[in-house]
């Protein structure tokens, strides 16, 4: 578990699968733009198949995934980080169930997670990419501390439509690791 004064970010368990369906169902008209994991037609039994990898998913440190709950225990998103080809590397995504954005949460969300990442994961480097049509993702990134090193052209592939994407990282420094 990680937390601050504002959210915590919980393991996710199988009690989780109604209370993850719920905020994926309502969050779908803002997310799905952009990750379409979050579908129209997302069921439960996708949350409670998601969630029966995640275990194995830790334990083989090929990802490292949370739940962002507030301090009265609703699930108000949810963000991870995912280990690249090299053990060093990650890559950290976010999203937020709709009626909770702009209060702060994912930002705080990602700067825990980013914090872990370095210290407890020891990667040497962490990226976010956004589309650069995906604003609010970029001022979470922004708002979070991490650097903006440019624009990858074509880099990330949505909805058979390939985007030019914003790329952020971290790096241990940015944490005075060294």
């Amino acid at each position: 578990m990680l937390e601050s004064a504002e959210i915590v970010l919980q393991k996710y368990t199988s009690k989780d699968i109604p209370l993850l369906f719920e905020a994926v169902k309502v969050s779908v008209d803002r997310v799905y733009p952009w990750l379409p994991w979050c579908h129209p037609n997302y069921t439960i039994a996708e949350t409670e198949a998601w969630i029966k990898t995640r275990p194995q998913r830790w334990n083989e440190g090929k990802e490292f995934g949370f739940s962002i709950r507030d301090r009265q225990g609703i699930i108000v998103g949810g963000c991870g980080i995912g280990i690249g080809l090299s053990s060093w590397f990650g890559n950290l995504g976010y999203w937020l169930r709709t009626g909770y954005t702009g209060k702060g949460y994912a930002t705080k969300a990602t700067k825990l997670l980013a914090r872990f990442g370095v210290q407890q994961l020891q990667l040497k480097r962490i990226e976010i990419i956004a589309s650069v049509e995906n604003i609010n993702s970029q001022r979470v990134a922004e708002r979070a501390g991490a650097c903006r090193e440019g624009i990858s052209r074509n880099r990330l592939l949505i909805h058979d439509k390939f985007h030019d994407a914003v790329v952020y990282s971290f790096i241990p420094n940015d944490f005075g690791v060294e």
